[in-house]
């Protein structure tokens, strides 16, 4: 007899064949794995859209509005108050997602590369300590003038190598960022970050977000089974205008997406990152996206 989880799995496949295409379809070939633990909605937002000023302030916040997680900003932030954000952690049950900031290897010039190496590295220490799911990246912006195999060869053997070791040295990752083509020509799908991901090997994962999924994948639940159990983070928001979700339910549909996250058995942080409508109430707007999230995640 065919079990529920089995029978959601083959048909995940399904769908996922015919949404994406027979040449995509024919790499999932072998079925996708049971995961050993159930999937889990661990709602999480970046640290600069909180409500409240002092550290303990929005972590007070998280904590009571059944968040489980927090993402934090690079850089100045990271450097000047990982020690205090440490302590007040201490006695908290909130995790660390990731940390979010610019990033961009494409320089023809190799200093300049190496210079974008440099500055992460001490970063990717702190995070370790902070027990961070990882540094999200994105290898080019906007154009690609190094040209895209030689930034894909290097990033994979040389630049992104590096830091993924680094990141797995101190317990952390490195965590390639899919972006809309607007914003970047290289890197525009979750199955072609977790296959950079996976020529980079240890210290190396991948992340998808609904609104970038939105305009440059087949199906968020196909593309959520790319990522498989590469997939370390999740960004949320309104797909009519990249508010917050739940402001505009006609377009904020999330089941399909959540299906795919619970076929993988993804445990990871699902972090809110967009703006809020002007005029509205920051607090009533989490408070009423946390509801509408969940009630999204019971129907998938």
């Amino acid at each position: 007899m065919l079990k529920r989880r089995d029978f959601l799995t083959t048909s995940a496949l399904a769908g996922f064949a015919a949404l994406c295409g027979t040449a995509r379809a024919a790499a999932a070939t072998k079925p996708v794995p049971v995961p050993v633990q159930p999937a889990e909605l661990n709602l999480c937002l970046q640290w600069n859209g909180i409500p409240g000023k002092a550290i303990n302030e929005k972590l007070d916040f998280l904590e009571a509005n059944g968040f489980k997680a927090v993402e934090l900003p690079t850089g100045k932030w990271l450097f000047e108050q990982a020690e205090a954000f440490k302590k007040a952690m201490e006695s908290r049950k909130l995790t660390v997602a990731t940390a979010c900031g610019p990033s961009d290897f494409s320089h023809t010039d190799e200093a300049k590369r190496e210079a974008e190496v440099a500055k992460f590295l001490p970063q990717l220490e702190i995070l370790g300590q902070l027990k961070s799911v990882g540094l999200i990246l994105c290898p080019a912006r906007k154009s690609v003038p190094i040209g895209f195999e030689k930034l894909r060869q290097d990033f994979i053997t040389n630049t992104g190598k590096r830091l993924a070791q680094h990141a797995a040295k101190h317990g952390t990752n490195i965590v390639l960022e899919p972006l809309r083509r607007e914003e970047t020509p290289f890197l525009n799908l979750v199955a072609d970050g977790a296959s950079m991901a996976r020529d980079i090997g240890a210290g190396a994962t991948v992340m998808g977000d609904f609104w970038h999924m939105a305009r440059e994948e087949t199906s968020s639940m196909g593309a959520f089974i790319s990522g498989g159990n590469l997939l370390s983070h999740v960004h949320i928001a309104s797909l009519k205008d990249r508010k917050i979700p739940g402001w505009a339910p006609r377009h904020d549909q999330y089941v399909d997406g959540f299906r795919g996250l619970k076929i993988i058995g993804y445990r990871g942080a699902v972090s809110f990152e967009g703006g809020i409508p002007k005029g509205g109430d920051r607090v009533k707007l989490i408070q009423a996206m946390v509801i509408y999230l969940r009630e999204q995640w019971e129907l998938a």
